[in-house]
């Protein structure tokens, strides 16, 4: 899939998200998109997911259901997520558990690690294993839109494949709030 034809599907999600999500976010450089959402659907539940568009590897499209907390200074979600990957070494599905963890420095300023991993068991198509690390710091520009910059670092594993890494790139974003 070219660049251009991710940048209209980018768009295409972006607009038909807005209507519902408690946050969306895009995210890019030079060799990748990622455009995110964030849909709160309780107090302490919410969904998420992103779609991540790489220049030479393809796509990764996920979707996964977290319970949060927010304490103040530190910030917490725990799940699962679903993901679908069209890579160049193969395709397949898998189902991934992981989390997040934060801490704000500030009102504005907070940083952030993540990680998701999904074992071979859980893992169907040519995909045997999946893991993702995101680190990201984040600042508040005003109440509904926040940027950031974040690292991140993704790989799966193939059937008869070597490990492949699908990102390891720092992306610069952008994040508006409904």
């Amino acid at each position: 899939m070219s660049l251009k034809k991710s940048l209209i599907i980018t768009a295409g999600l972006l607009a038909s998200f807005s209507s519902a999500a408690s946050n969306v976010s895009l995210a890019f450089n030079n060799d990748n998109i990622v455009l995110g959402y964030d849909i709160e659907l309780q107090e302490a539940l919410k969904v998420k997911g992103d779609f991540l568009q790489t220049i030479d590897n393809g796509y990764t499209v996920d979707t996964g259901l977290y319970a949060f907390q927010d304490a103040g200074a530190t910030f917490f979600e725990l799940g699962a997520k679903a993901m679908r990957m069209d890579n160049d070494n193969g395709d397949g599905y898998a189902l991934a558990f992981g989390g997040l963890g934060g801490l704000r420095l500030t009102e504005e300023f907070s940083l952030e690690a993540e990680f998701h991993y999904s074992p071979e068991i859980l893992a169907f198509g040519d995909t045997e294993n999946y893991s993702q690390w995101v680190f990201r710091a984040s600042y508040a520009l005003i109440p509904t839109a926040t940027l950031f910059a974040e690292y991140n670092y993704t790989t799966v594993d193939y059937d008869n494949m070597p490990e492949e890494r699908l990102t390891s790139d720092f992306l610069f974003g952008l994040a508006w709030v409904f």
